[in-house]
């Protein structure tokens, strides 16, 4: 009986193990551009807004009908440490942990925002044939006139940060729905649908104590305007269509309500073509603002084509150009030559 009861002591870890066995992966990329703007005779190495090189490790152990996990990713270049962090060119992009049932996906920890769609832009092949997003977002750099190189479909959705978030069962044959509570009182929900070539995003944000400069957390993206980069809350919309053909078309609409009174809004639209290893992309981004008085801002324009080249899997390297136009202001010219390998 004694020998029994020590073989069965001995067998539970190994029983154990054999039924809730994880999967680890370590994973990365190395992410670099050249780039030249009118601002300067210099180039610039490496800079670029929401595109840094990164590592991480990623683990998950089913249990029963549960499914948990972990990851850990941590940002290596100028990307969007340069903006959240100051004195450091690493930070944690991602430390969550998860859970994952029949009920859906729960997680919690530092991640991307549940409308943060820049990595959701690969629908319609729009980051394939424009990796850099030059007409999408801020351009190939920050660089450029004050007035045209902050645009505003960056402050209708957060990027970082410490929240819950809560992704729905699919339904609809391809659509989730998101919710999502951060530590600065902010909330967010979306709701995704990818399926027959097809991707549309619709998201809401309000960006909570961001707008408090009392707060400690309130400057959470390091520089010195009030709220997400001077807005309290926003909301868009983003939808795009890949043809068996490789000819995709894409375009996003959105409205950032500003602190201190007003709006500002955007309409972007790309157009593409993605064959084999080789991608073409004609995009163009249309700015607009209105202060609090109701009086109208400068409209902006930037217009960018691009090319991307894709050798064999986890290898990409691009080229691309970007025209900007202000009202009553010269024009900003960009040009990035760029590559990334995937591991």
């Amino acid at each position: 009986m004694k020998k029994s009861m020590l073989a069965l002591a001995m067998l539970s870890p190994l029983a154990a193990s054999q039924s809730a066995h994880a999967e680890v992966t370590a994973y990365g990329r190395v992410l670099y551009n050249i780039i030249k703007d009118d601002t300067t005779d210099d180039l610039y190495f490496g800079r670029h807004e929401f595109a840094e090189s990164t590592i991480g490790v990623k683990g998950s152990v089913e249990y029963n009908d549960l499914t948990f996990g972990a990851q850990v990713e941590i940002g290596l270049d100028e990307g969007v440490s340069n903006i959240l962090h100051d004195g450091t060119n690493s930070r944690n992009r991602i430390q969550e942990i998860w859970v994952q049932g029949k009920f859906g996906k729960v997680k919690m920890g530092t991640g991307a925002s549940i409308t943060w769609i820049v990595s959701d832009v690969d629908q319609s092949g729009t980051w394939w044939s424009d990796p850099l997003g030059m007409s999408q977002r801020f351009g190939s750099t920050r660089r450029g006139p004050a007035g045209e190189s902050q645009t505003p479909f960056i402050t209708t959705q957060s990027i970082f940060l410490e929240r819950f978030v809560y992704e729905s069962p699919t339904f609809l044959d391809g659509a989730k729905f998101y919710a999502q509570y951060g530590e600065d009182s902010s909330y967010e929900i979306a709701v995704k649908y990818k399926a027959n070539g097809w991707r549309v995003n619709a998201w809401s944000t309000d960006f909570g104590d961001a707008d408090n400069d009392e707060d400690p957390q309130a400057n959470i993206d390091g520089n010195s305007t009030e709220g997400f980069f001077g807005s309290e809350s926003g909301y868009g919309i983003l939808a795009g269509y890949l043809h068996d053909s490789g000819v995709n078309f894409s375009a996003t609409y959105g409205v950032a309500d500003r602190v201190a009174g007003g709006d500002s809004d955007f309409l972007n639209w790309k157009l593409g073509y993605t064959q084999g290893k080789h991608a073409v992309s004609y995009s163009m981004g249309n700015y607009g603002a209105e202060d609090a008085s109701g009086n109208d801002g400068p409209d902006h324009t930037r217009t960018t084509v691009a090319y991307h080249f894709v050798p064999v899997a986890g290898v990409r390297f691009w080229a691309q150009a970007t025209k900007g136009d202000t009202d009553e202001e010269g024009s900003f010219n960009a040009f990035a030559v760029g590559g990334m390998v995937q591991f």
